[in-house]
């Protein structure tokens, strides 16, 4: 009897299929008026060493905000995450190595997610979602609060840290969409599906007034060489599904080298937040 030998071959990186022109297309889909700016504000930092950022990276350290998004429309606002309280935030850390805290500046976002018309949560990580799910008014804020259904049910089965587990009833308060690639959630606002560092992962296309486009990778990459350099995160404790990643990287690096007109945003990227604050592609202050 003959043995036939099997050869596992080991899926290195799996393509993102997603079409910026099928984006842009939809982002105009919704009528009403554009945005006019997206401002952006620091809440909170961690402090990783640079090869736990990015394959092959040295020991430099690395500053990595925690950051949440405002999207400034004429009569309303839009926000994109809503970072986290400071118990949650220390929670990642221990008392001898407690990481910046900004509580003046989580207060400041706190503002600005009771004004806002709606929230958009990217994904279930606690630094996205806890400024709505641990919220003092979290009904008043759920019910103006979008999330995908794989992030409804992230935040049910699988939460981010045991004191932020929800419960069926809590989840039911938040708006729950389910979709298959791409999501018009806003006028010129679209969603884009992008699993990979998370099951519920999203990325956001944003389409100004101003014609200038706004690419918000979220957590794809934690800094803007993981995209420029199509690295990926090094770290011992990130769970991801690295094929996918890698797909959505080179995507993203595509768009950074031939899409001029768009800017891109990585959550916890700092010298990027510096950076596009500073060329007044970002504002650096929520208006409240």
């Amino acid at each position: 009897m003959s043995s036939v030998a099997v050869v596992e071959t080991q899926v290195r990186e799996v393509p993102f299929d997603a079409e910026l022109s099928h984006i842009r297309r939809l982002a105009a889909l919704l009528p009403g008026p554009l945005p006019l700016a997206v401002n952006g504000i620091r809440v909170a930092a961690s402090i990783r060493p640079n090869k736990f950022v990015i394959e092959g990276g040295d020991d430099s350290a690395i500053t990595m905000p925690r950051t949440a998004f405002q999207v400034v429309y004429p009569d309303c606002t839009v926000m994109i995450d809503s970072g986290l309280d400071q118990e949650t935030h220390d929670s990642f850390s221990t008392p001898d190595k407690r990481e910046p805290y900004f509580p003046e500046a989580f207060a400041k976002l706190q503002q600005a997610l009771n004004a806002a018309r709606m929230i958009v949560l990217t994904h279930f990580h606690a630094d996205h979602v806890v400024g709505v799910t641990r919220a003092a008014n979290f009904n008043e804020l759920a019910a103006k609060t979008i999330v995908s259904a794989e992030t409804a049910k992230c935040l049910l089965t699988t939460p981010h840290r045991p004191h932020l587990a929800m419960t069926a009833e809590q989840v039911n308060r938040l708006t729950v969409v389910g979709y298959k690639q791409y999501y018009p959630v806003a006028p010129g606002m679209a969603l884009i599906k992008a699993h990979g560092h998370s099951a519920d992962h999203q990325m956001v296309y944003i389409a100004l007034q101003s014609g200038c486009e706004i690419l918000h990778s979220v957590d794809v990459g934690w800094v803007l060489e993981n995209i420029r350099q199509i690295k990926g995160k090094a770290a011992p404790w990130v769970k991801e599904d690295v094929p996918a990643v890698m797909g959505q990287l080179r995507w993203l690096n595509n768009l950074l080298r031939n899409e001029r007109n768009v800017t891109m945003l990585v959550t916890h990227d700092d010298d990027l937040f510096a950076s596009v604050t500073r060329n007044g592609l970002l504002g650096s202050s929520l208006l409240v």
